[in-house]
C-alpha cells in the first residue's frame, strides 16, 4: 500500500506539468435529504464536516448509521467553478472501497456453491491470463482476495504516464491486466502480503467466467438492485449526480479540476479494484447490512472476519491498519476495532468502516485531496469526532 502512495504522489507531480481538457460540464444541483437531521449526535458530525473543510476539502458526503438512527449530509461544493452545493444525493468514485463489493460477490458465489475460496484461480481464468501473468497458475481465489498471491501491481509509473498523455483511456480490467504480461511476480505465492490491484482485476474475470455476466453486471443485478442500493453504481456510465474532482498538488490551497483524467484512469469495464461510484448514504447502508450478516452466510462472514496481520510496510500514517482479510481492513482506533476499507482514485477518495462494539457505520467520500487532507482523513483521530 505504501508503494501505491508513492505512485499516487508522482501522479500529481506530473499533473502540474500536464494540461488536460477544459472542463465544460456543470454538475446538476441535487435537492434531497437523507437520514435524520435531528440525530442526537448531529453536532458532533457537523464538527467533523467543519474539520474537513478546514483541511481544504472542496466537497464531501458523510453518513453515520448508529442505533439511534442515520445522519447524512453533503459538505462543501460538488462543483467549485459553478458553485453547486454538495448534497447527500451527489455521487463520487469510492476507489478501493470497490474491493468490498468484489469480495462480497465472490463470497456470494461461494454461498451458491459455484466456487470455493481455496479453488485454484486458474480453474476459472482464461488461458491467456494464466499463461502470461506470473503466479496466476498457482494462486488461489483466497490469495487474490487477501493480497498474498504475489501478482505484480498493474498501476505503475508507465501506466500513469500513458493516462496523462491520453494513450490509455478508460481501459477495461482485461486491458489493464495485459499491461503486466511477462512481468516477474513480486514474490512467491503465499510468502507474504503486498497490496496489488491486479488481484481484483483477476477476480473480475473469475466472476465473469462463473456467472456468464460481467463483474459489474453481476454486482448490479445480484447485490445492488435486490437490496435497494440505488445510488451505488457498478458500470461505465457516469450518473447525473456525479461531482467534479480536485487536487491540490502543492498543498497551498489551490485546487485544480482533474475530473477528466480521473475518469480516464478508472472508467473502464469491470474495474472492481477502484472504479465504482456511490453516495455515502447507500454506501453506509450496504456496509451496515454486510457487517451485520444480512447479505452473506454465516460461513462466509467467518471468512470475511478472518484477519491476518499486515506485514507490508504501510508508512507512519497507517500504523493503525492492523489486519487484512478478504477485501476488508481492520483498524485499531481510540474507540475499538473498525472494519472496512479506504479508497483512493487520486482526487476522489472514499472510506467506509463499521465499529462492531458501538454498532456504528461511517461512510465518507470526498471529491478532493492533498497531502494534508489525506493525512487527516486516514488518521485514526478522525474517528474521535464520532464518539
Amino acid at each position: 500500500m505504501n508503494s501505491v502512495r508513492i505512485i499516487t504522489g508522482l501522479f500529481f507531480t506530473l499533473l502540474t506539468l500536464t494540461s488536460c481538457e477544459k472542463i465544460k460540464d456543470v454538475v446538476p444541483a441535487q435537492t434531497c435529504e437523507k437520514g435524520n437531521t435531528n440525530h442526537p449526535n448531529a453536532a458532533k458530525y457537523a464538527k467533523l464536516a467543519g474539520a474537513l473543510l478546514a483541511k481544504g476539502v472542496v466537497g464531501a458526503s458523510l453518513t453515520v448509521i448508529t442505533p439511534q438512527g442515520t445522519w447524512s449530509s453533503g459538505i462543501g461544493m460538488a462543483d467549485l467553478k459553478n458553485k453547486i452545493q454538495m448534497t447527500p444525493c451527489h455521487t463520487m468514485r469510492v476507489g478501493s472501497v470497490s474491493k468490498i463489493f468484489a469480495a462480497t460477490a465472490i463470497l456470494k458465489l461461494q454461498d451458491e456453491g459455484r466456487l470455493t475460496l481455496d479453488d485454484p484461480a486458474n480453474r476459472y481464468l482464461p488461458s491467456e491470463f494464466v499463461k502470461n501473468i506470473a503466479n496466476a497458475d498457482r494462486t488461489t481465489i483466497r490469495q487474490l482476495l487477501n493480497h498474498t498471491s504475489g501478482i505484480v501491481e498493474y498501476s505503475s509509473i508507465s501506466n500513469i504516464l500513458q493516462i496523462l498523455n491520453l494513450s490509455v483511456v478508460k481501459l477495461s480490467a482485461e486491458e489493464n491486466l495485459r499491461s503486466i504480461f511477462g512481468r516477474k511476480a513480486a514474490f512467491q505465492v503465499g510468502q507474504r502480503d503486498e497490496y496489488s490491484n491486479s488481484n481484483y482485476l483477476l477476480l473480475s474475470l473469475i466472476i465473469k467466467e462463473v456467472t456468464g455476466q460481467s463483474a459489474y453486471n453481476y454486482i448490479s443485478e445480484h447485490i445492488l438492485k435486490p437490496n435497494g442500493y440505488e445510488s451505488v453504481y457498478a458500470n461505465t456510465s457516469i450518473p447525473n449526480s456525479f461531482t467534479r474532482a480536485y487536487y491540490d498538488s502543492n498543498d497551498n490551497g489551490i485546487m485544480l479540476d482533474r475530473t477528466e483524467i480521473e475518469n480516464n484512469a478508472v472508467g473502464g469495464a469491470d474495474m472492481v479494484d477502484g472504479g465504482m461510484i456511490a453516495n455515502s448514504y447507500d454506501l453506509a447502508r450496504f456496509h451496515q447490512n454486510l457487517m451485520t450478516g444480512q447479505l452473506l452466510s454465516e460461513a462466509s462472514m467467518q471468512s470475511l472476519f478472518a484477519f491476518a496481520p499486515v506485514t507490508q510496510d504501510l508508512g507512519e500514517d497507517l500504523t493503525h491498519l492492523a489486519g487484512y482479510s478478504l477485501g476488508m481492513m481492520k483498524l485499531e482506533t481510540n474507540h475499538g476495532i473498525a472494519i472496512g476499507h479506504y479508497g483512493s482514485v487520486q482526487s476522489f477518495n472514499g472510506m467506509v468502516f463499521y465499529f462492531p462494539q458501538q454498532e456504528v457505520t461511517v461512510a465518507l467520500i470526498r471529491n478532493s485531496d492533498s497531502a494534508k487532507i489525506k493525512q487527516f482523513v486516514e488518521s485514526k483521530e478522525i474517528f474521535d469526532f464520532l464518539f
